[in-house]
């Protein structure tokens, strides 16, 4: 089906109050709101992480948010049917699960704890995790192995069950609620150092470290970014992964990259992108 006839049919389903996958083309289910921009589509988007997904005013940017976007045209929403909600890595598998959400695109890593909940389509893009520190650090943090007796910060449900018990072995890792947190904690030597993605700690230092806050740049274990959508909707990841591997033939993924490079200095580790998109369930 063609974008075109895709958005057609998008239209068409306006007249109905909901609509499945047989009228729209799509396995989501979509409720008219009673505007003329007819069905939507809500995707649960990170809005604190610079670089991949950004709230800015009324403004969305980031990688993320172009992936997102790229993703629903495919399936036929034009911009003004595509709602983004807010999430954090705490709220994401609920978000999904009590239907506030159709799917979600926010760094979300596919070896989550949630399989019983969530299906992943992709992965979109695969990278490392790193350090933030304090540029000033005196306490000589080169890598992660310089962590004992340490304390770190992490976004709640950012790191899987089975790292996080093998972190807390080593040091004492403080949840916060968002990376932003995190930062502050940083800053007032409430924490030693962040541990996330580095593309996420990229973002930190560039956006909110005033030259303060550097990664380490000494990248370790490795995590691919899939989009999540409630288990059982297997036509739906389907239609994502055709949509994720048209993004990567027609050049809008690297064009993509380059714009996060651009927006946070972030390059990317060719040697695992773009991932191949594959089929998990």
């Amino acid at each position: 089906m063609t974008h075109g006839i895709r958005n057609i049919a998008a239209m068409l389903c306006a007249a109905s109050i909901v609509v499945g996958v047989s009228a729209c083309g799509t396995s989501i289910s979509v409720v008219t709101n009673g505007q003329a921009q007819g069905p939507t589509i809500t995707i649960g988007v990170a809005t604190d992480q610079p670089g991949l997904g950004l709230l800015h005013g009324k403004d969305y940017s980031g990688f993320d948010i172009t992936v997102a976007r790229y993703v629903a045209q495919y399936l036929g929403f034009a911009g003004k049917q595509v709602v983004f909600a807010k999430v954090i890595p705490s709220t994401r598998v609920s978000a999904l699960t009590s239907g506030d959400v159709d799917m979600v695109v926010d760094s979300f890593a596919t070896n989550t704890d949630h399989d019983d909940e969530v299906t992943f389509a992709g992965p979109y893009l695969t990278v490392r995790r790193d350090l933030l520190i304090r540029a000033d650090d005196k306490d000589g943090i080169l890598s992660v192995d310089d962590l004992d007796g340490k304390t770190v910060c992490t976004a709640k449900g950012s790191i899987s069950g089975s790292d996080m018990r093998n972190l807390t072995d080593k040091m004492t890792v403080e949840e916060r609620d968002t990376y932003p947190q995190c930062v502050t904690a940083l800053m007032i030597g409430e924490a030693d150092a962040i541990i996330s993605d580095d593309v996420i700690l990229t973002g930190l230092a560039a956006d909110r470290g005033g030259g303060y806050l550097k990664v380490v740049g000494e990248p370790f274990g490795e995590q691919s970014y899939g989009i999540a959508v409630r288990n059982g909707k297997s036509e739906l990841v389907g239609q994502i992964d055709a949509a994720l591997k048209a993004m990567v033939a027609d050049g809008s993924w690297s064009s993509a990259v380059q714009a996060l490079k651009q927006d946070i200095g972030y390059t990317i580790d060719v040697s695992s992108n773009p991932p191949t998109v594959r089929r998990k369930n």
